[in-house]
């Protein structure tokens, strides 16, 4: 006699991006602190021998969350098509796009969970740090090749990749504690404006003029 299959099962079968995506807004609403691979599982509609055939374990579904999640955030696609810089793209256009994206409703989701699984990083043996720091450094290491096309030096364009990154987390975690958008949007203007000076006086005239 035949095993019967629950349809659910197979639903994402074939399908692991769009599994991830699925429970990425399950963690988003709900956060980590009590996350389990069944609870997941049942929440988005799958076995959770099919969730851990994909992932494997809790810290690994959480890693390539918070990853995919700050790629979405720190990387969306109208400003980076296929993960690269466009070319033809303005220092200022970026900075403004990326922050659009920060303070965005759905950006500001992706920051808090961010934050909380850093907590976590630190607090518990959990294993989330590792998908933390490449994800920083994916960050680091995009905005560095592109501010390298501008004719910046290496370690120029390392230190300027740093605290471009820093600064643009660092002011959406602000909005996110206080919700003063007014005076976060001030300190942008601000930070926009430096980096454009700094393009102009050390970097303009190059063919790609991107960040």
């Amino acid at each position: 006699m035949a095993t019967r299959v629950d349809g659910r099962a197979l639903r994402y079968q074939h399908r692991r991006g769009e599994l991830l995506e699925a429970v990425a807004e399950y963690v988003l609403e709900h956060g980590v602190a009590n996350l389990t691979l069944r609870r997941v599982a049942e929440a988005v509609g799958v076995s959770h021998v099919t969730l851990q055939h994909h992932f494997g374990t809790k810290e690994t579904l959480v890693g390539e969350i918070v990853e995919h999640l700050l790629d979405r955030t720190f990387t969306p696609r109208d400003l980076y098509p296929d993960g690269v810089s466009e070319p033809g793209l303005d220092m200022e256009a970026r900075l403004r796009g990326l922050w659009q994206h920060l303070a965005s409703p759905n950006g500001q989701r992706d920051i808090r969970l961010f934050l909380e699984v850093l907590a976590q990083s630190h607090y518990s043996d959990a294993g989330y740090a590792a998908a933390v720091r490449r994800s920083i450094e994916r960050r680091v290491e995009l905005t560095r090749s592109n501010i390298l096309a501008l004719g910046a030096s290496e370690s120029e364009a390392q230190a300027w990749a740093t605290l471009l990154i820093a600064l643009l987390r660092g002011l959406s975690i602000d909005l996110l504690a206080t919700g003063d958008r007014e005076r976060v949007q001030a300190a942008i203007d601000v930070a926009v404006m430096d980096a454009e000076r700094r393009r102009r006086e050390r970097w303009d005239g190059t063919a790609q003029r991107t960040v």
